[in-house]
Parts: C-alpha cells; sequence; structure tokens
C-alpha cells in the first residue's frame, strides 16, 4: 500500500475531500538553483492534489489523514501503459518489415509508420480496458486519521 498523508478540506455524509502536498525531489537536488528542470515545475507543476473519498470513520475539516493506494492496482497499470505499448511496437515494426517490402513499400518510414500507428492504437485500447476496469483496484482509500504526529486506527 502507498501511503500518503493528507489534509480533510471537505465533508460530505460520508465522502471527503482530502489535500495532499505534491512532493518532488527537485527541493533536495544539489544542482537545484543552475537547473532548468527545477525551475519549470516550481512554475508550472499544481502543488496540490484533492481526492474525493468514502470515509470509514468520521473526520472533519481540518483532520490529518492517511490515504492510501493499493500498489497491486498501479504497478499492472504502470505495466499495462509503458510495456504492452512498448512490445507492441517492437512487434509490428518486426511484422511491417517482414510484410511491407512485399507490397513494394520498402521504405523504413513505411515502418517506421505503420509501428507508430499500431502503437497509437495499441495504447488507445489499453487506456479504454484501463477505464473499464475494476475501479476498486485503483480507489484510494482512507486508511487512519492522523493525532499528535501518529497514526490512529
Amino acid at each position: 500500500m502507498i501511503t500518503e498523508t493528507a489534509t480533510v478540506v471537505a465533508v460530505d455524509r460520508d465522502w471527503i475531500t482530502v489535500e495532499a502536498a505534491i512532493k518532488t525531489t527537485c527541493s533536495t537536488c544539489q544542482a537545484q538553483s543552475d537547473c532548468g528542470t527545477g525551475a519549470i515545475s516550481r512554475a508550472i507543476a499544481p502543488k496540490t492534489q484533492q481526492l474525493t473519498l468514502q470515509s470509514p470513520m468520521p473526520v472533519t475539516v481540518g483532520d490529518t489523514v492517511r490515504v492510501g493506494i493499493p500498489e497491486a492496482g498501479i504497478v499492472s497499470a504502470s505495466a499495462l501503459l509503458y510495456v504492452v505499448p512498448l512490445l507492441v511496437f517492437i512487434v509490428s515494426a518486426a511484422l511491417f518489415n517482414t510484410m511491407l517490402p512485399a507490397l513494394g513499400l520498402a521504405s523504413e518510414l513505411w515502418v517506421l509508420a505503420g509501428a507508430g500507428l499500431s502503437t497509437l492504437a495499441g495504447f488507445v485500447v489499453i487506456s479504454g480496458l484501463l477505464k473499464k476496469m475494476d475501479g476498486a483496484r485503483f480507489q484510494p482509500v482512507l486508511l487512519s486519521k492522523v493525532e499528535d504526529g501518529r497514526a490512529a486506527a
């Protein structure tokens, strides 16, 4: 379970909205004063993120809580979104490289275009499948209320 501390900003019956600060590694980097990436991330990136989730325990606005997201859901979604399109690109490039010369299209540009379009189509299909999958795998859950610097169950 990946956990994060957040602050309750709204309560609507058993649904709560929490706000968590987005942490970056730029603040700990020694090259932060000379790095353009750090400057861009500080200027453009949001500083907080809000999530709405169901609360199994009573909380009030201003409470600090621990929120968790199941690791298995994140790992499987990451694998589907990164590994599968890469494999689709490699396999389709090999297939197009074998098949297109027989059609008189021997240029590598045709192979690259075909593999790119196949990868895009694969990404769209995978993205659609992830949206239809069981959302509970990716849903954040309220783990505990934090009281005086320690978590209370």
